[in-house]
């Protein structure tokens, strides 16, 4: 009888399979003795709680995202001593038998040495908890972001969770800001505005996405919030226009003189 070998899996394949699902070190002892260094990929509860060392998988849409998000919160409190603004930092809870867990990005009211160097956020030294927590779902583990999550932030007391999804489904791009609130200690989904909108009460902001990118704005005035390189783009874009008015003024007085009182 002749049986069919499946393909070999070649270091294409192996390299997408690493960075889909995350990675870790090992160390494989060889026939003759020596070790060898090889990247494993995470399994489901290594990504839910990593440790140090791990390496969470990762896009170029998470990247931009997750930098978007803290790069408008890190500004939001620039002033404000007391509040931290965190990305890819893990979290050690005050919690017996909760595990580590790695948001993208997650905001703490209340602290102290908000400068410190911090290689984890460590709840009982702190004395405060995350109030806030985004997470950009990695397509590989959509159902840890979207549901294991959920119950794992809630049990933590986090109280506000936001969860970022763009996917491809039957060949339509699906878009989605989702958020939950805690209320008498279990999660309530946050219902978006008629306009795709979720309000996040913890820091004041109304998150969605249009088109793969993510709109934050001021919950109470509406305005839109730049990213710095949005607001460098913006400043550059001014100066210009200056410019060239100017140019256009000095070519009016060089031909018509001075303008009228």
């Amino acid at each position: 009888m002749v049986q069919s070998s499946s393909p070999p899996i070649t270091q294409s394949d192996r390299t997408s399979d690493l960075a889909e699902c995350g990675w870790r070190f090992v160390d494989v002892i060889q026939p003759n003795g020596t070790t060898l260094r090889q990247q494993v990929p995470l399994t489901s509860e290594e990504f839910l709680h990593p440790q140090d060392g791990f390496h969470l998988p990762n896009s170029t849409f998470h990247d931009d995202v997750a930098s978007h998000v803290k790069d408008i919160l890190t500004r939001r409190y620039a002033n404000d001593p007391t509040t931290g603004v965190f990305r890819d930092l893990l979290i050690e809870w005050d919690i017996e038998g909760q595990g580590n867990l790695c948001p993208d990005t997650f905001v703490v009211f209340g602290i102290t040495n908000k400068e410190q160097n911090r290689s984890k956020f460590i709840v009982a030294n702190e004395g405060v908890r995350p109030a806030f927590v985004v997470e950009v779902v990695s397509p590989r583990y959509r159902k840890e972001d979207r549901e294991t999550k959920v119950i794992e932030y809630a049990r933590t007391r986090v109280q506000e969770y936001v969860i970022i999804d763009r996917r491809t489904q039957r060949g339509q791009i699906i878009e989605e800001v989702l958020g939950y609130r805690l209320v008498d200690g279990l999660y309530q989904p946050i219902a978006p505005d008629e306009e795709g909108r979720i309000r996040c009460d913890t820091v004041g902001l109304l998150m969605s996405l249009q088109e793969g990118r993510l709109i934050i704005e001021d919950a109470n005035t509406g305005q839109r919030l730049l990213s710095s390189l949005e607001l460098e783009a913006a400043k550059e874009s001014a100066e210009q226009q200056a410019a060239e008015m100017a140019a256009l003024l000095e070519r009016y007085r060089e031909r018509f003189g001075e303008l009228p009182e």
